[in-house]
């Protein structure tokens, strides 16, 4: 819609322009200085070839010629609403409008276009109904006048029903006197992983203004946040790297990188896998993903299986939002374009660990400012989405607000803003959530696999079932340097917990969130039982009864039998889940893993 009006302001202003074009051939100037004529045709000669600082100055001069030359007034109301000064564009047009109000009624439609831009509301309601008034519009030009009152009463209910918002800056160890942007945070909320743009001072940043990098910040017992922390060479070059999103478990950090050797487009996506401490060295995604063009802004979905992305490959609008999903073979599928894509930039997507939540920057849809932050319901694998909810005022703002993540619990939000009060040009922010924009609620189990004899961690493969609709809603593995993995749980449900290693008999667990209304954490050890004559595992409520929601009983198996009800029922699930797949860096850049 707004993507739309942007549009209709300008083809509004073609035919002022093309009135005083015609006025220039016929010197029906509203003016009779013929010196100020003169110039002001100098100046919009100067327009028309984008020189506007020469252009303002011959306004200038014309004006000081005739104070009351309208057409240089309505010149300068387009020239500083191209260059971004909408309240310096606005004072210009209501300048004509006070000199002559019948001087062409179109210039109602542009005023009332700023006004709404700057949140004026009264005043931009007020000069639609004008513009809407004249009786000769023609029908192109009442539906856009009308579109333009649409957005203008959307916004003014939007202002007259704020909700709450209470931004708390992150403090001065993670914003610095320039710009932090993309917040990603793990699903423990313990690691804080954003972008810093500042001036590039690195030998072979080239002709780049800027530069950027990625960085984290910890969490502090008094639950502040430490100092930045530069995610160093093996992440960071002399190119620039940001718009990063780390996935719920902290082990795959992916990111975007720009003009990099090797690279398909000017920006392409790249992945990184952490293992114990350190970040493996980065690599491409692969032409599935990354074009000729664009890609940026990566979302991981907690699935470990689903890639949200943004594009200007070609879809419906200047940028679009796109899915990828893992095939079982461990190739990327197939990129699907969402619904809530429009003819303008969609950007900034956010998947919640909950798989369904959301969250995303338009300036297509409805809202209030440059790019408004939407909140929407992924519906299934195919793109479809529910009907977007604008997080509302005073979240979105005139400006551009993008950029937003939400915390596993589903209350705090962090984005990043240039709100005044900052410590640099753009900061990061955490605020609490509007409850009726709020995901699903969600907590976080940490576990630790290891053997059960000596102790030590083990790389494990893992899955967590949705027991009513066994369905996995998580598949990935243990840390091999320290055993560990993370999983996000939405509340309200029974899960199974099954974890594999070579060598080890099969562990199964289950466990129920029904009755659980909080979002404590929870904790599991996971000891394995290396394959040897004489050992036992017990296997906990894996098999299903048929058509029915119940689990059968709890079963003792000798290590003869162990492995092969293990591979029975991994056999039995291929149904309801896909086989887990691994990272490697080895693997060929258009297949993100690789089986063991």
């Amino acid at each position: 819609m707004r993507h739309f009006l942007r549009y209709s302001s300008v083809f509004m202003l073609f035919f002022l322009l093309a009135q005083i074009s015609v006025a220039q051939k016929e010197k029906e100037y509203q003016t009779d200085s013929k010196k100020a004529i003169k110039i002001f045709e100098e100046a919009l000669n100067l327009y028309r070839f984008v020189y506007y600082d020469q252009a303002l100055e011959k306004l200038n001069e014309a004006l000081a010629e005739d104070s009351n030359f309208i057409d240089v007034y309505v010149l300068k109301g387009q020239l500083y609403s191209d260059i971004r000064k909408p309240e310096l564009a606005i004072q210009n047009y209501q300048k004509a409008l006070s000199i002559n109000p019948d001087f062409d009624h179109r210039l109602f439609y542009l005023s009332a276009s700023v006004e709404a831009d700057l949140l004026d509301l009264p005043q931009a309601s007020a000069h639609i109904q004008t513009y809407l008034g004249f009786e000769d519009l023609s029908k192109l030009s009442r539906r856009r006048g009308e579109e333009l009152k649409e957005l203008i009463d959307y916004r003014m209910a939007l202002v007259q029903n704020p909700v709450p918002f209470d931004p708390q800056n992150l403090g001065p160890k993670v914003n610095g006197p320039y710009t932090e942007h993309s917040p990603s945070l793990t699903a423990d909320e313990q690691v804080l992983y954003y972008t810093r743009r500042m001036p590039a001072k690195r030998k072979g940043a080239g002709s780049v203004s800027d530069d950027e990098d990625l960085y984290l910040s910890n969490r502090q017992p008094d639950n502040t946040w430490g100092t930045a922390i530069d995610l160093g060479n093996d992440i960071n070059t002399h190119y620039r790297e940001g718009a990063s999103c780390v996935s719920p478990d902290g082990k795959y950090l992916f990111f975007t990188s720009c003009d990099r050797p090797g690279g398909f487009g000017s920006c392409d996506l790249y992945l990184a896998i952490k293992s114990g401490d350190k970040w493996t060295k980065p690599r491409n995604l692969g032409q599935t993903i990354n074009s000729s063009f664009w890609e940026s802004q990566p979302s991981f979905s907690s699935d470990g299986r689903t890639l949200f992305y943004v594009s200007n490959k070609g879809g419906k609008g200047e940028r679009d939002i796109w899915m990828i999903k893992i095939g079982n073979d461990g190739n990327w599928g197939t990129p699907i374009n969402l619904s809530i894509n429009t003819k303008g930039s969609d950007q900034s997507p956010f998947i919640h660990p909950d798989g369904k939540s959301f969250y995303f920057a338009s300036n297509g849809h409805k809202g209030l400012g440059k790019h408004d932050l939407f909140m929407t319901t992924l519906l299934d694998d195919k793109g479809n989405c529910s009907e977007p909810i604008n997080l509302g005022y005073p979240i979105n703002s005139s400006e551009d607000d993008v950029s937003l993540m939400v915390s596993a619990n589903g209350k705090t939000a962090y984005y990043a803003s240039g709100m005044d009060g900052g410590f640099g040009e753009w900061d990061l922010y955490s605020f609490d959530l509007p409850e009726v924009v709020r995901p699903n609620k969600v907590t976080y189990s940490k576990g630790l696999v290891y053997d059960a004899e000596t102790k030590q961690p083990v790389r494990a493969k893992f899955e967590l079932i949705d027991i009513d609709s066994e369905r996995p809603i998580v598949e990935s593995y243990s840390d091999g340097e320290n055993g560990e993995f993370l999983v996000c749980v939405p509340l309200s449900k029974d899960y199974a917990l099954n974890v594999s290693a070579k060598g080890y008999l099969f562990f199964s667990e289950n466990f129920s969130l029904k009755e659980v209304k909080d979002t404590n954490s929870y904790a599991f050890d996971v000891p394995l039982t290396p394959i040897r004559e004489g050992a036992s595992v017990i296997l906990k409520n894996i098999f299903f009864e048929t058509n029915k929601y119940n689990l059968k009983q709890t079963q003792q198996h000798t290590p003869e039998n162990a492995l092969a009800r293990s591979n029975s029922l991994i056999s039995s699930l291929q149904t309801h889940r896909s086989r887990i797949p691994e990272i490697h860096e080895s693997s060929p850049p258009n297949n993100l893993d690789e089986r063991e």
